[in-house]
């Protein structure tokens, strides 16, 4: 019998964001105290001699097309029966795989939020180097692979990446007399002249909740350095990496230039995504910084007039004629359970699901961005398309924190940045010292 459970159908629980990642982020240790190998499951619901593979996430942009899935899967694999779970929202579902990891019977394929990399070290995720190979993964997107590794080994897959872009109203640069930026020098002409003729907000952008600016200030210290596997060595605090570092400061005082030349609206910290998307479309900000589910948002949401003109362009370059660095991972992942009977199952159910064509024609129908490059060939919605071709060109880095203390210190020091409260090189100080503490607990 196959199963596809959703248990909410909401608007919320259909569009997932780097924000909504990361509201556990804070729990991550908790995966510290569970036994290095957890006892092998049988994979409840199987009979049969049929193997088992149970699917938990939260992911409900794909609901529509998980039981077709299921259903053609299983037609071709008799021996293997697929049971999907789609949980509300990341805070229900959070819990939940926990006490599953606890009481030795995780899923065969889950959502590992914030935990992939401990419960890999853990050998609770199953290393999809090995399983898949080498050859499988080069796929994907590096950013997204790079996101889910350590020490060699890989424990999760990107499902749906994102990436970040300035959305804006042509009609808004037209009546400023503006093109859209090349540099951040340049964006903060651009904002100066939007201000004084149009008089309006230059670029709406969130902190509301707090890792939410991160999406913002985090990539810019792959601007400053051209190096994307920095953040990620500052996330794990390994090679020497240390938030209080040369290039942390940098993109902390890019951050303070941009607030002090009011690129930005008032009051950032208490802004949140939907009001900064409402300025948007409603015509009180010229731009909007935002992810690539935000069109999905504004069909739904904005005039459609307004739907019919404004634009997406890249993220400014660090300097003149410097790569256009975006913020870029999968904002929702797949694991694998090492503990399971029916783990080779759930690998079989994974390489059928990521086939070119079938995991492409997913991506179309759910309005998401693939984590693989021959998807991101067939993609067809052109925003998608878009912001899909920057990842193509090799400019993703990253912009989500997994390692523990990681997110919560630098999401503070950034906010306390945006409010003047910090000077940058004390915040970035300030992060490093957050996180040393955190790890020693």
């Amino acid at each position: 019998m196959s199963v596809n459970h959703v248990e909410s159908t909401s608007p919320a629980a259909r569009r997932v964001s780097r924000r909504d990642v990361l509201r556990g982020g804070a729990v991550s240790g908790l995966a510290l105290g569970i036994p290095a190998l957890v006892g092998c499951s049988d994979g409840s619901g199987g009979g049969g001699g049929k193997a088992t593979v149970r699917v938990w996430t939260w992911y409900g942009e794909q609901r529509d097309q998980w039981p077709t899935l299921i259903k053609e899967f299983q037609d071709t694999h008799k021996n293997i029966t697929i049971q999907n779970r789609v949980f509300g929202d990341s805070d229900s579902y959070l819990p939940a795989l926990q006490a599953s990891v606890s009481g030795g019977d995780p899923p065969e394929i889950y959502a590992p939020h914030v935990l992939a990399i401990e419960y890999g070290k853990a050998g609770i995720a199953l290393d999809l180097k090995e399983a898949l190979g080498a050859d499988f993964l080069k796929g994907f997107f590096p950013s997204t692979n790079d996101e889910y590794s350590d020490a060699g080994k890989q424990y999760a897959l990107g499902w749906m990446a994102q990436t970040f872009g300035i959305f804006y109203n042509p009609k808004i640069f037209d009546q400023a007399g503006v093109e859209p930026p090349e540099t951040w020098d340049d964006l903060v002409t651009v904002a100066d002249a939007i201000r004084s003729k149009a008089g309006l907000v230059p670029c709406s952008l969130s902190n509301n909740p707090g890792p939410s600016g991160l999406d913002f200030m985090l990539p810019l210290i792959t601007q400053a350095t051209d190096n994307p596997k920095l953040v990620l060595d500052l996330d794990m605090q390994r090679g020497g990496a240390s938030w209080d570092s040369a290039p942390v400061v940098q993109s902390l005082e890019m951050v303070k230039r941009l607030v002090d030349a009011q690129v930005f609206q008032p009051g950032i910290n208490g802004v949140t995504g939907d009001q900064a998307s409402s300025a948007f479309y409603t015509g009180k900000a010229a731009m909007f910084y935002s992810g690539s589910w935000t069109p999905q948002g504004l069909l739904q949401n904005a005039p459609k007039e307004f739907v019919d003109t404004y634009k997406v362009m890249e993220t400014p370059a660090w300097k003149a004629g410097a790569k256009h660095w975006c913020a870029n991972q999968a904002g929702a992942g797949l694991a694998v359970s090492a503990a399971s009977k029916n783990s080779e199952a759930a690998v079989e159910f994974l390489k059928w699901l990521y086939e070119s064509e079938r995991y492409a024609k997913v991506m179309n129908d759910s309005h998401s961005m693939p984590s693989t490059v021959a998807a991101a060939e067939r993609i067809t919605d052109p925003f998608m398309k878009t912001m899909t071709s920057w990842l193509v060109q090799g400019n993703g880095c990253p912009h989500i924190l997994f390692g523990k203390g990681s997110s919560d210190a630098a999401a503070n020091q950034l906010a306390a940045v945006i409010a003047g409260d910090t000077a940058p090189a004390e915040a970035a100080a300030g992060i490093q010292q957050a996180v040393e503490k955190a790890q020693a607990r």
